[in-house]
This record gives C-alpha cells, structure tokens and sequence, in this order.
C-alpha cells in the first residue's frame, strides 16, 4: 500500500456506550485528501492475452491484427502484453504479477508510487519533454494491489456516493491499475501541487499540451469525452495508460480510437459489486461532517459531497465549501439558502465541509402555537430532551405557519479564509420573513458535545415554496407540528489533509461559535 493511501485513512468514528449506530452503520473509514483526486477513480481492470499468438523477443514489439474477431492483437515483450484490456468482464490473468516487473518512484507528495518498468521509463521522458514546455506532471496512482482497490472503493464511495463509484471505480480485480501499466498523473501549478479531480479539470489548456505529447512515448489517454459509450468510463483527463511502443499509440490515438475499439473489443457494462442497492446506515445515527470547531476557525473546504451525503441521511442541516449558504437537507433534498435571499436544489458533486444528518423516523410528536420567540421555541423544543434524556442526539422538523422569522446567510469565501466569526459579522446578510409557511430543521447535540458541536438546539428554516431559508435568529411561531426523532449513534468524518490536521481543534473557541451562532446584525 503506498504512503498516502496510508495516510488517508483517518476517519473518526465515534459510537457512545449504549448507543445503538455503530452496529451496521456504514463504514467511516475514509482518506480525505492526500488520497489521490477522486481518484485516479477511473479503473477498469484487464484480461488475458489470446494464447494463439507467440511472443516475441525482448527488443521486438508488435502489434498483430487479428484475423478474426477472437484474436485480439498484441503487443508481448518479455513475456508481457501491453495491450493486455482492463475492463468491465476482462479480469487480468491469475500470474499476471508474476509476469511484470514493478519499480518504485517517490513523487513531489512524498510518497512512493509503483508502476511497470518499461512504464516508468517511458513516463520519465514524458515528464522530462513536458518540463521543456514548464508543464509539471507526477503520478499520483500507478500500480494497485486488489486490496488497495478495495479500501479505494470505500473510500470514494464514502466521499463521492455510489453513483460516483459505479462510473469511476473499477470492481477490484477488474481495475486497470492492477495490470501496472496505467497511471493517473497530478499537476504542479505555480509551485502548488493540484490533486483532486474537482481541481484538476480547471486546467484544460494544460491537459491539451500533455495529451499532444502522450502518444510520442508509448502512452494513450484511456478515457477520452468522445469514446465514453465505449470505454463505459467518464472522461479522465488524468489517466493514461502504457501500451508498449509510441507506433501503437498513434495508431490509437490518430485514428481517434478506444483500446477497446484497437482490439476489437465490444464491452457489455453489467451490473457489478458496486451495483448493489446502497445499505442504509443505521437509522438510528446522527451522521457529522468534520467538527464546528474546525469550521468556526475557517477550514471551509469541502470533503464530502452532496451525493455522498444524502447515503447518510435525508434531513439536516450544515453548510457548503467555501461557507456558501445554508444547507438544509428535507425528504433527501439538499437545498442552499444563499446570501443573496434565494433557495436552490443543490447538485449531487457540490462538496461540504460541515453537516450533520440522519435518516429521520418519528419518535413523537406534538403541536405548538403562540410561540412568541427564539428562547419560547427552544423551551418548546427542550419538552422532547426532557421526556427522553438529555445524552440523546435529536433531529426535530417542525412544519406549519411564523408568524416571523429572522434567519441569515453568508456568501462564499476566497482562499485565505478568515475565522468564522469574523466573515459573518462582515459579510453576514440577514432577511426578515412575514407570515410565512415552511419547515424548521432542528439538530440538538448533548452538552458533551462541546468542542465537536453546538450544545443545544441549532435551527436552519426553508419555506414550502423553496423560495426563502437560512440560519434561524429569531422566529415567533403561529402553529405548527413538531415532530421530533431521538437518535442514539453518532458517527463523524474528518478530513485527512495536512492542513486539517494540524489545526489546534483543542482551542477554545466557545465565544466565536456562540457569536456564529447568535449573533445578529442588530
């Protein structure tokens, strides 16, 4: 396993004495993000080599076509076949790490990648060759055992979603890492390295100058936007594969072909490992990204996304990368209350650095009218803390017609990012609402909670219409129901960057999330 899919798992799971959610809840293990882009996701996996054709001698290197539609052609050096397919339903051949020699190589990251020899060599021209033209690749993924491939589908599936899986991640022993002849580069941009697939597709120019280039040393770029129906993989600017001589990889390339087309290969993409219908965590689970403490003191960038979020949960409330808006999740929609006083759907790839969710079952109800202000409606709310006990977690919606309601938003923030506290009493905008019906999404975190959370109630509110919401400051209740879910598991996903972990998480920082809370413009 290579140092940074190492140094990605730092999930946190914390499941309390008594609590029920660490029984079959899904797996927080995860890597946040040394873990390469999402990552290198793209891997099919490969197949055996027609026995009818002979290899050839260490320095030749062939490329047979076939005679009929069974032959596959062949590129066999030394034992190996370089155009060996890597896909759904071609799995590699039992001895195929018997057959290849694997070297090592330390990136600008620090940590060792491997991939096949002649493999390696070539990429260090192409490395060398694109430096001329001040382009900087390095690889961030080349060779993948099956487990590797494994904990990299959890891992992802725990990011992205599964939807993201099944178009990304190959099935392990399916995966064209394992054959050691793919690579999936990273860029280095003005001295910073780019890891992430979100970030690497912002640089198109860049990828234009290393794909012209690809062909010249051997390589082709695997996932191409035209050949998607093909391949049965999205694009992947980032992944290129090896296939043993630059005369082949022109081939495929200027004729504009899929390997799978060069081979004759027609790929039938069947339901597979990832396909199963998603296991829900426990209902019984409040599901937390990062903590309050490391957003109050300004690390907003996103480390799970909205499809992944909405498989632990279908009520919540939180916010988006860069704090932009609200977040309020209701009957599996995720919805942004932005700054500007609009509400939105928001898609399944938008990233999150701080939620908390579950998947919301009735405990009990009941009515309430006449609810004159904020601490009126927290004295209405702590009724349910009250009757079930203190050292539960609770997910209450509330649905009927305010009288009032005061609630805020905050726009996005740039990079270097200031504390909290100091963007909202900036930048904070606030709307009053009159005579409006909606929902209030209510989380209570126990006061032990302190540091990782809000102790007490945190209130985010979204009109019926989907037309107004935000953060709740202050709200005067016409009549509503209360419909409140007690939740005994508690689960939390941290980020594994750099960055985050060296924050000072142990500061106190009471007064900033008390003034994130609370406080108004007023």
């Amino acid at each position: 396993m290579n140092k940074k899919i190492t140094a990605g798992l730092l999930a946190l799971i914390l499941c309390f004495s008594g609590m029920t959610g660490c029984a079959g809840s899904d797996s927080s293990s995860e890597k946040d993000t040394s873990s390469s882009k999402a990552e290198s996701a793209a891997e099919s996996t490969a197949e055996s080599t027609p026995e009818s054709t002979p290899e050839s001698t260490a320095d030749s290197e062939t490329a047979s076509q076939p005679e009929t539609p069974s032959q596959r052609p062949t590129n066999i050096i030394d034992g190996v076949d370089y155009l060996v397919l890597a896909s759904y339903g071609n799995k590699l051949p039992d001895d195929w790490a018997d057959k290849i020699t694997i070297e090592s190589f330390t990136n600008s990251q620090k940590y060792d990648v491997f991939v096949e020899k002649r493999a390696m060599a070539a990429y260090k021209e192409l490395k060398a060759a694109l430096e001329k033209e001040d382009v900087h690749i390095d690889i961030d993924t080349g060779y993948r055992s099956v487990a590797e491939q494994e904990e990299i589908m959890q891992r992802y599936r725990d990011r992205y979603g599964l939807e993201y899986v099944k178009q990304y991640v190959a099935v392990p022993g399916y995966s064209e890492h394992q054959s050691a002849l793919a690579i999936d580069l990273y860029l280095t941009v003005d001295g910073k390295d780019i890891i992430y697939n979100e970030d690497l597709v912002q640089y198109p120019e860049l990828w234009e100058k290393i794909h012209a280039k690809l062909a010249d040393y051997g390589f082709i770029l695997r996932y191409t936007k035209e050949k998607e129906d093909v391949t049965k993989f999205s694009y992947e600017p980032w992944h290129i594969r090896y296939v043993g001589s630059p005369e082949i990889a022109h081939e495929i390339t200027d004729k504009g072909l899929a390997l799978e087309e060069y081979l004759g290969v027609t790929i039938e993409k069947k339901p597979d490992a990832v396909d199963e219908k998603l296991v829900p965590v426990n209902t019984e689970t409040i599901y937390q990204v990062a903590l309050l403490q490391s957003l109050v003191q300004g690390y907003y960038n996103g480390i799970i996304s909205v499809a992944a979020l909405k498989e632990r949960g279908d009520t919540g409330i939180g916010t988006f990368d860069g704090v932009n808006g609200e977040l309020i999740m209701l009957d599996g929609v995720v919805y942004r209350a932005a700054a500007d006083g609009t509400v939105e759907v928001v898609p399944d790839d938008e990233m999150i650095p701080f939620s908390n969710v579950t998947f919301f079952d009735v405990d009990g109800e009941f009515d309430v009218k006449d609810v004159k202000d904020f601490e009126a409606m927290k004295t209405e709310l702590d009724k349910i803390v009250k009757e079930n006990g203190k050292n539960l977690f609770y997910m209450v919606r509330v649905d009927g017609t305010f009288k009032s309601l005061k609630v805020r938003s905050e726009p996005k923030q740039e990079e270097p990012y200031k504390p909290l506290d100091e963007v909202l009493a900036a930048e904070q905008a606030e709307f009053d609402l009159e005579n409006v019906e909606g929902t209030v999404v209510a989380l209570y975190c126990p006061d032990y909670m302190n540091g990782l959370n809000t102790p007490g109630w945190h209130l985010h509110f979204i009109s019926t219409d989907k037309t107004k919401g935000g953060h709740v400051l202050g709200i005067n209740v016409d009549e509503a129901k209360v419909k409140y879910d007690a939740t005994p598991g508690f689960k939390m996903y941290l980020s594994g960057t750099d960055e985050f972990q060296s924050m000072d998480l142990a500061k106190n920082v009471d007064q900033a999330i008390h003034d994130a809370e609370t406080k108004t413009n007023d």
